[in-house]
């Protein structure tokens, strides 16, 4: 379980699901499915970190992370969050872990970039798939943005201790289409390649596959 384990360990680090207060657990009617890939650091054309990867998420109990295969790794990650179970998945070689939530809160999050863990920073609040609550919550300040793909965006900023987040949405459908976090002379950038707020439920996202060898974790 060697190989396992280090998924585990990518899935956790790029997909981490935390807890927080207890909200509704009803089944929701719909759900957000997102499609995004890394554009800073510009990653390595062909390489695993220039593959996109696609997240789902519905109501406050649910989510699903695939990424796409790593060849050189045997590694083909899904992770599937049906509170409070979850499976970590390697569909290269049909592995799987599962595990339960303890509780006693049951919900799961997207976070959007990579932040050291146990920091409160305002940025680990910018979740997949609530992009905009987040911006509109936290009075970001509004421009004109740059063309992206040839269309006109909106641009908004946050800034925090340490510094900023900006956010690009599409200036007809007001869906996101850019969003970077800028600290200092760092910057990370992330393209949406799609985004889809509206789909109906699928229940069935969050069960895990057929045929994986799933083995229970304490």
């Amino acid at each position: 379980m060697d190989q396992f384990c280090k998924l585990c360990v990518l899935l956790l680090v790029a997909s981490p699901f935390l807890i927080c207060p207890v909200q509704s657990q009803e089944v929701p009617r719909t759900m957000t499915k997102v499609t995004t890939k890394i554009v800073e650091p510009k990653p390595e054309p062909g390489s695993f970190a220039a593959q996109p990867k696609t997240m789902w998420r519905a109501g406050t109990k649910y989510a699903r992370t695939a990424e796409a295969p790593d060849p050189q790794n045997h590694i083909h990650g899904l992770a599937i969050i049906n509170e409070p179970d979850a499976w970590m998945i390697n569909l290269f070689d049909k592995s799987g872990r599962h595990v339960v939530d303890p509780g006693p809160t049951f919900n799961v999050h997207l976070p959007i970039f990579e932040q050291p863990s146990g920091a409160k920073l305002k940025v680990n609040e910018l979740e997949f798939g609530k992009e905009v609550e987040f911006f509109a919550k936290n009075d970001a300040r509004k421009s004109a943005g740059e063309m992206v793909d040839g269309k006109p965006t909106v641009r908004q900023e946050v800034t925090f201790s340490g510094g900023s987040v900006v956010l690009w949405t599409d200036a007809k459908s007001k869906k996101p289409v850019r969003i970077s976090l800028i600290q200092g002379v760092q910057r990370q950038t992330i393209a949406y390649v799609a985004y889809d707020n509206d789909l109906a439920f699928d229940s069935t996202l969050f069960q895990p596959p057929t045929g994986i060898a799933v083995v229970d974790s304490k």
